[in-house]
């Protein structure tokens, strides 16, 4: 389901509904929703209806934050038992901190309101955990899953096949596979390990017919060659009600990303998105005005105790400014705090950070981990060189390599670049070509796809990135 410009899974706005209305049935039988008298924790917080709709919201917000709703938390169970822990953190601490000083005067004790919003929050996450092993590991639930049928052969409908097979795709299930042969007198059809040979496309309409029977809802083309493809059993399979979808636009939506091996000049001036309208950019320039006005505000203590540890760790200025490519272009002076010896480029060479680089200092280790080193490019935003979401600004010297070796690189430079994006809340910190290839893939869907929905869901990731160390090197 696109939601303005972005692409998010339907199971995922279920799920989301479903926890939701866990969590306000919760709140209702803990007695926190309107007066309860015989209820034994109505003292502890009496919500209206309204905000109780406010407080649940939030807590999605933090779920989302945390990373629960991401791909990789139902790929690797690690990784959602460490986000879910995380997350369950990000609403116990707050939640206890401003509903104990806000009734600490009451006649219960600090303590005791303490341990009933522990009691009840743990009850929540116990039935969201509950909730979300039955429904990804224990039950099949096909009525949501999406059934596709692709159609083509070779690497691209291999990857496409191997894509939707992943535990991760849970709300996708491949139905079928029409190969497409050499010639157009016959095609193969396959289903799972059954293979057929079909008559030519004009005579029993094999493409249509087979979609229909296998109710599918969308047919996938990755095909490498387009020579001889049946246009007119696709149409007829539109007229059918069936979504016909080429590769790169299947691999843009599921995968959050575009295919710059794939791609051409053709398909980017023709597909929608890229539109930077002057009303969009003036509403995300008042945006990074307010956003970082009140980050520079929050962080402004935190920056001030890390400036005086990096002067007592190591000789040289607390901050540093770096040439940095911008928008349209245009290079312009980084801010940051000094995290590298003074001589880390003593001999004016520049080179890429690699994990766990020699030339970080003590405390620089620190807070280039948890991303404190950014944090004095709330200034650059101030000033306008920047804004606070888009993608990372790199220096001119690899730009020049990078643009040599990899197409359409220069079109990341067509919007501000940003403190965080979309590639650095998808991707590791990049220290190759290979990785800025990579992280480019994320960049063109940005600048593709960029919307206010789109830079709200990089803010929560950011937030999960940041205070877990994830990336940083």
């Amino acid at each position: 389901m696109k939601i303005l410009r972005h692409y998010v899974g339907l199971p995922t706005i279920l799920l989301a509904l479903a926890e939701g209305s866990l969590f306000l049935l919760g709140m209702w039988a803990l007695g926190f929703i309107g007066r309860c008298d015989s209820c034994y924790f109505d003292d502890v917080v009496d919500l209206e209806i309204y905000e109780a709709l406010l407080v649940t919201g939030a807590f999605l917000l933090v779920v989302a934050a945390a990373g629960l709703y991401n791909r990789d938390s139902f790929l690797d169970f690690r990784v959602f038992a460490q986000r879910f822990v995380f997350a369950s953190q990000l609403v116990l601490l707050p939640t206890v901190a401003v509903v104990g000083v806000l009734r600490s005067a009451a006649d219960y004790p600090f303590g005791w309101y303490i341990g009933i919003l522990t009691v009840a929050i743990a009850v929540f996450f116990l039935a969201i955990f509950t909730l979300r092993v039955c429904l990804f590991w224990y039950l099949n639930v096909d009525f949501l899953k999406r059934r596709v049928v692709i159609l083509g052969q070779g690497p691209l409908a291999d990857m496409v096949s191997d894509y939707v097979r992943k535990e991760g795709s849970s709300h996708l299930r491949c139905v079928g596979r029409l190969a497409q042969g050499q010639s157009q007198a016959s095609s193969t059809i396959s289903l799972g390990n059954i293979v057929a040979r079909a008559r030519p496309f004009a005579r029993p309409a094999p493409y249509a017919h087979m979609a229909e029977s296998l109710h599918a809802e969308e047919i996938v083309v990755a095909t490498d060659d387009r020579r001889g493809l049946p246009v007119e059993e696709l149409l007829r399979c539109r007229l059918q009600g069936i979504q016909v979808t080429d590769y790169l636009t299947f691999w843009e939506r599921e995968a959050g990303q575009i295919d710059i091996d794939q791609v051409g000049a053709g398909w980017l001036a023709f597909a929608e998105g890229f539109r930077l309208d002057l009303a969009r950019r003036a509403v995300k320039r008042i945006l990074d005005i307010v956003v970082s006005s009140v980050f520079l505000t929050l962080s402004l203590p935190l920056m001030l105790a890390v400036a005086a540890l990096i002067k007592l760790d190591s000789r040289g200025p607390i901050f540093f400014t770096q040439d940095r490519v911008g928008r349209d272009g245009k290079v312009f002076k980084i801010f940051k705090l000094r995290s590298m010896r003074v001589d880390a480029e003593v001999d004016g060479v520049p080179r890429w950070a690699t994990l766990n680089d020699d030339r970080t200092t003590r405390i620089g280790r620190f807070i280039r981990k948890m991303r404190i080193d950014e944090f004095p490019q709330v200034i650059n935003v101030l000033m306008g060189d920047m804004s606070f979401i888009g993608p990372r600004p790199e220096r001119p010297f690899f730009v020049d390599q990078i643009r040599k070796q990899i197409p359409f690189y220069d079109l990341r430079h067509r919007v501000r670049p940003g403190i965080t994006g979309w590639a650095q809340v998808n991707y590791p910190y990049g220290a190759c070509i290979e990785d800025s290839k990579k992280k480019l893939a994320y960049d063109l869907y940005y600048v593709k796809n960029s919307d206010l929905l789109l830079d709200f869901a990089i803010l929560l990731q950011t937030s999960r990135v940041v205070v877990s160390g994830n990336g940083g090197r």
